[in-house]
């Protein structure tokens, strides 16, 4: 299947994982991250395009403007609400986009964003098209929609 290819793309905030004192997310980077993705991808025989954005309008631009160069898009938005506000209303949009495209979509959070006192805002919503969504995993938040879209695109 080495001619599909997944975005994985992580918003403001993610940068500084390995900057947190260790109790949220343990020893965990966005190159850690990256390592374990890129290899899951490797192994499962698809090209892993993994970028990372502070820049709300640069992170608009890259699912709306590059959309047609990727099979499915794994998105994290933000890392916490303290790194940024996003604006979603403009991410709904081009999301809104893939899914007129028929690609999938899943958005992922390291922690559980529904627990009690959690600070993150509520996920993207798109009225249609196949979005999908997992938090509270950690890492594997990420492995596991790896593992979910090649499937889907596998059938």
């Amino acid at each position: 299947m080495t001619d599909k290819t997944l975005l994985v793309l992580n918003g403001p905030g993610l940068a500084e994982l390995g900057d947190h004192d260790g109790n949220t997310y343990g020893n965990l980077t966005l190159d850690l991250i990256r390592d374990e993705c890129t290899l899951l991808c490797e192994q499962l025989g698809v090209k892993l395009d993994f970028r990372q954005t502070d820049d709300e309008e640069e992170m608009f631009r890259f699912i709306a403007k590059d959309s047609e160069d990727f099979d499915a898009l794994i998105i994290n938005p933000v890392g916490y609400s303290r790194a940024a506000s996003v604006e979603f209303e403009m991410y709904r949009m081009a999301i809104k986009t893939i899914a007129h495209l028929k690609k999938p979509v899943i958005e992922v959070h390291l922690e559980n964003i529904f627990q009690e006192g959690a600070e993150i805002t509520k996920p993207l919503q798109a009225p249609e098209g196949e979005m999908g969504f997992i938090c509270g995993l950690g890492i594997n938040s990420y492995l596991l929609a790896i593992k979910a879209v090649v499937r889907r695109l596998s059938t």
